[in-house]
């Protein structure tokens, strides 16, 4: 088996420990008796159970990389389990600290897919016996011990680096004829204008939201206002999004909504989704609880034709040389994703090269017309019901399929090479930090020889 296959299969098994870890409060509510169980590892004071071994051995084995893996699977896992509490001891001994907003944040995303899981918070309680309350609060302990062992993990590898010799050590140690095959490549930028709403159609959209807010300080219900006048997903549910960590929500959003005190209804807020009624509903330590009623302005024909022209102008002086794309795209662009990238749609491993399937239909048909070294002239997008763009693209280079090489591969080359280094690296510090701590594996694992490498 290569390392990199054997790296990807590692990972996996990796990623199921840590799911178990964060699943055991799952199992443990489920059970009304007293299980048969024993222990089967301990470091220091953490324990690993038998069944918890087996719970991740029967999800390998509903897993494909099943089909590919040769060895003892048990044997791994109960690896990455030990590695994984070794992280966790570490970082006790090393004080890493953990943001409450970053638990909450992650406590409460557990719980919605929980509950999504389950169908409704009444489901959960019938099964369990408990409230959703209830079952957060003994699944918080597991989360933060996870969250710990990924924050101990990123503080180790941080400053892993590779240099370019260590990335031409590694290509040049593959064998020719086990070199990865590419299919055809594009480098393509695009420069997006959202068009700008005019302000009068916005003066009308908060003239709206005050009147709407006058009913409801009159006492009509904000929810069922809501339901009738709201755009946002939301809406159907009364404006309702419940507990948010401070932090998660639009800035904007969220200075207006903790500046009030529970039951206000603010003045028309505008965020970068559009402009809200927000009716604080209660703060609780480092979230808080909130409803809204969102309109968002539409452009105008003439708004979008301002983008057109806008565009038109600004590749005109592209093609004359008096501004670079890329620093038109940095400057101009208003998509985030890729005006950082000098406007260049991203690839696998950040290389600025981008396979036929990883563009839309819609751009792949475009650039499919153009020349290389070409820009468009400016095309409006329907990129929603609601919404519409406009976008020039620059279609710089087709790179045909071909064997990998360290000219037009680089950089996913190199994020191999990284991702070979860490591991190494992260073994290297479990072998010698599992020197440090109390060990003890059950007898019945000796052949995994996790106690007798260290």
């Amino acid at each position: 088996m290569s390392k990199l296959k054997r790296m990807k299969i590692t990972k996996y098994f990796a990623s199921i420990c840590l799911v178990f870890l964060a699943l055991q409060s799952v199992n443990t509510f489920g059970q009304d008796g007293q299980v048969v169980d024993k222990i089967v590892a301990k470091v220091d004071d953490k324990i690993i159970l038998k069944s918890d071994l087996e719970a991740a051995y029967i999800n390998f084995l509903q897993s494909q990389q099943a089909r590919e893996f040769q060895g003892d699977a048990r044997c791994l896992i109960l690896r990455n389990f030990v590695e994984n509490k070794v992280m966790l001891v570490m970082s006790e001994i090393d004080s890493v600290q953990l943001d409450p907003g970053r638990v909450d944040y992650e406590v409460q995303g557990r719980m919605q897919r929980i509950i999504q899981q389950f169908g409704s918070e009444e489901a959960i309680q019938q099964a369990y016996g408990k409230s959703v309350e209830q079952f957060a609060d003994e699944l918080r302990p597991t989360i933060e011990e996870q969250l710990l062992i990924q924050e101990q993990e990123t503080n180790i590898l941080a400053e892993t680096s590779v240099t370019p010799n260590e990335v031409k050590k590694f290509f040049n140690q593959i064998p020719r004829d086990s070199l990865p095959l590419y299919s055809v490549e594009y480098e393509v930028g695009l420069i997006v204008k959202e068009p700008e709403v005019s302000r009068a159609e916005k003066d009308k959209i908060r003239e709206q939201l005050v009147a709407i807010r006058e009913r409801a300080l009159k006492g009509e219900s904000f929810e069922i206002l809501a339901t009738s006048y709201s755009q946002g997903p939301s809406g159907p549910n009364g404006g309702n999004l419940g507990f948010a960590a401070r932090g998660s929500m639009d800035p904007a959003y969220e200075a207006g909504a903790l500046s009030l005190k529970p039951g206000e209804i603010s003045q028309p807020i505008e965020s970068s989704f559009g402009i809200h009624l927000i009716q604080l509903i209660e703060k609780r330590g480092n979230e808080y609880n909130s409803r809204h009623i969102i309109m968002m302005p539409k452009p105008s024909e003439q708004d979008v034709v301002r983008a057109v022209n806008f565009l038109d102008s600004l590749r005109t002086q592209i093609q004359a040389d008096s501004i670079t794309f890329e620093a038109a795209a940095k400057e101009y662009s208003d998509d985030k994703q890729t005006s950082t990238n000098g406007g260049f749609l991203q690839g696998q491993f950040g290389s600025l090269k981008v396979p036929a399937e990883g563009l839309d239909p819609e751009l792949f048909f475009a650039i499919d017309k153009m020349k290389e070294g070409e820009i468009s002239e400016p095309q409006r997008v329907q990129v929603s019901a609601d919404q519409q763009i406009v976008r020039i693209i620059y279609y710089k280079k087709r790179i045909p399929p071909h064997k990998a090489n360290l000219s037009d591969d680089f950089e996913k080359l190199k994020a191999a090479t990284l991702q070979m280094k860490k591991a190494i690296t992260r073994q290297e510090y479990l072998s010698d930090k599992m020197k440090e701590v109390y060990l003890e594996v059950d007898p019945e694992y000796n052949r995994c020889g996790i106690v007798n490498e260290q």
